[in-house]
């Protein structure tokens, strides 16, 4: 066996069939395609790119992995609509919960605003003296 360093597309397909191979040993009832899909959403003022968001889901869970907006727009209420507008998108796909993650000097109470609870933390991550949390959101049954 040799370790080698690779580039992202090729060994990416690779390994999404590995999985692909996993996940149909597994549920060979039919559940549904384990293919991650993208959501993402722009908020614009005027003529203005203001922020957006970005997230993937797959299976019954969405994973919100970018959120942001321009400081020139902030305590406008955009990062709330973005987050409303991304939770009725996963409604509206029929999936149950939302993931995030965020770090102490982020936007963790913006998210437990948001209706978020904190299901786990590791200090000292990405770097000694911060915390990065984990978030999730039940919006249905």
């Amino acid at each position: 066996m040799e370790i080698k360093k690779s580039v992202k597309e090729e060994l990416v397909p690779f390994l999404d069939d590995v999985f692909k191979q996993q996940h149909d040993a597994e549920f060979s009832d039919g559940l549904a395609e384990s293919t991650e899909q993208p959501l993402v959403l722009a908020a614009w003022v005027e003529d203005q790119l203001a922020g957006g968001i970005v997230g993937r889901y797959q299976y019954d869970t969405l994973y919100i992995s970018l959120l942001g907006v321009d400081a020139r727009f902030q305590k406008l209420g955009i990062g709330s609509e973005l987050m409303r507008a991304i939770e009725k998108q996963a409604v509206e796909k029929g999936l149950k919960t939302i993931t995030l993650t965020t770090k102490a000097y982020q936007a963790l109470d913006f998210y437990l605003k948001q209706g978020y609870e904190v299901f786990g933390e590791i200090a000292d991550v990405p770097m000694v003296g911060t915390t990065k949390y984990y978030l999730a959101k039940r919006i249905s049954k």
